[in-house]
């Protein structure tokens, strides 16, 4: 507990911990491992956000286009329902399309 206090070592084995812990943050090696290391957790980290999101709209984009085909069914305008949705007029259309083949 001194040692957290004060930094320093009151017992042998305190001091060889302190010696191990300031070589290791000398060593360029370790510090470019650690970086690198880091900046893998950060990029991780970043992917699966972006993943995330990519899949909450394609998540969205599913129920639209599926609330834009119960609309068609029930003759509801491309156009309206291209505006209930948030979907394009040319996606409903294409929809439409697909729903007819």
């Amino acid at each position: 507990m001194e040692y957290v206090s004060t930094g320093r070592a009151a017992s042998d084995y305190t001091a060889t911990i302190n010696d191990l812990v300031t070589r290791a943050r000398e060593n360029p090696t370790w510090k470019r491992e650690y970086m690198d290391a880091m900046m893998d957790t950060v990029r991780q980290q970043r992917e699966m956000r972006e993943a995330e999101e990519q899949g909450m709209a394609q998540g969205e984009h599913r129920r639209a286009m599926e609330a834009a085909r119960r609309m068609l069914q029930d003759k509801l305008s491309v156009e309206l329902a291209a505006k209930y949705t948030g979907l394009s007029v040319e996606e409903v259309r294409q929809l439409q399309k697909n729903m007819i083949q």
